[in-house]
């Protein structure tokens, strides 16, 4: 299993070549490509959110309580929040996040469970292009994808990890295959993981304008009007009945 240390490094790496990538190729801003790179960089850090160690549980606590006050102030202004309303509902969530958060996960997860899995890997990806909040689709695409960069270069390289080389031998550890898995073995987690995956899939096609919302009726039909004459005209008036005066 890679360290720590690895984890970060190659996060870091990968953010910062994604968000030049962005950048140059892509024509997106500096700004928003600095968000990706660090986005990308958290990200790599976020399957050991279950890890049985202290650190990596208590970095990752501050940075997440830290990042999700900042996504939510972005959503403050269209919800009519603002001022001091908005710093309390910030703090509010901070100690949510920071105590809240890591406390339910110490209790309710285990290490290489499901947040070492595919669906995880969507599932923050998803939750990112959800809370991003960016009229531009391109934008939201833009950080989806830096988390899943961060998020898939821990799992690759705890895989590459548990590959163990003697000589010309190689040896399995018993954590090889516990990382890049679409199902664990216990049935409970596999039915969450799967469940908010496919709600958030179509939450997230829904925010996308590729499937339609429940309730929302259909734009009118717009009707086109034409002359097959370059001089006719677009109408016509109706017949006035006799003896009527148009002013």
């Amino acid at each position: 299993m890679a360290a720590y240390r690895e984890h970060i490094t190659v996060s870091g790496f990968l953010g910062v070549a994604y968000a030049a990538a962005a950048v140059v190729y892509f024509h997106f801003t500096v700004t928003q490509g600095i968000i990706a790179a660090v986005l990308g960089w958290v990200a790599g850090m976020l399957p050991d959110l279950d890890s049985e160690s202290g650190r990596p549980v208590r970095e990752l606590s501050s940075l997440t309580a830290a990042l999700a006050p900042l996504l939510m102030l972005m959503h403050t202004s269209s919800l009519g929040v603002s001022g001091d309303r908005a710093m309390l509902f910030a703090l509010l969530l901070y100690g949510l996040v920071r105590y809240g958060g890591a406390a339910i996960l110490a209790r309710l997860t285990v290490h290489r469970g499901m947040f070492h899995s595919i669906p995880a890997l969507i599932i923050a990806a998803e939750l990112t292009f959800l809370g991003y909040h960016n009229p531009d689709i391109k934008v939201r695409l833009l950080m989806a994808g830096a988390v899943a960069l961060g998020f898939l270069s821990h799992l690759i390289l705890d895989e590459v990890y548990s590959v163990q080389w003697n000589g010309v031998r190689i040896k399995f550890s018993k954590s090889a295959g516990s990382a890049l898995k679409f199902f664990g073995n216990e049935f409970l987690p596999n039915g969450i993981a799967t469940g908010l995956m496919a709600f958030l899939t179509y939450v997230c096609l829904m925010s996308a304008g590729m499937i339609p919302q429940p309730h929302q009726e259909p734009a009118p039909e717009m009707l086109e009007l034409s002359g097959e004459l370059d001089d006719a005209p677009f109408y016509r008036m109706a017949d006035e009945p006799p003896g009527t005066v148009i002013r």
